[in-house]
């Protein structure tokens, strides 16, 4: 799903965000009115896949979508600061209008195809 043109709020481009990411099997909610709270619910302690719940609470990402420098909408990976009290850090996804890319992006991140539980000696 692509939006075209200028977009003077984001409300429907986090809306598309959150359906493009439920179509793709996770589970997605708007958090406010610029973010995207994805969860990978394999990952949840109680479920029944033995790979998420051992990398419980792992699978889980913030998106935020707000202008560049140049005033352009961008997706913005959201990261934790190197110390809890620091401030998170954002890293560009891709242009806001993409929604389908973002989604694909994010849900590459979240999933668990090919990871195996560790072993314990």
């Amino acid at each position: 799903m692509t939006i075209p043109g200028q977009v003077t709020t984001v409300t429907p481009l986090v809306g598309g965000l959150v359906r493009a990411l439920t179509i793709r099997g996770l589970a997605a909610e708007a958090v406010g009115a610029a973010m995207v709270w994805a969860v990978n619910r394999a990952a949840d302690p109680d479920g029944d896949d033995p790979v998420g719940t051992a990398m419980s609470p792992g699978l889980r990402q913030a998106v935020v979508c707000r202008a560049d420098e140049t005033g352009h909408l961008l997706w913005w990976w959201v990261w934790s600061g190197p110390t809890r009290d620091a401030p998170p850090e954002y890293e560009a996804l891709g242009p806001a209008s993409e929604i389908d890319a973002a989604a694909v992006r994010i849900a590459a991140v979240l999933r668990l195809d090919g990871v195996v539980p560790e072993t314990r000696a």
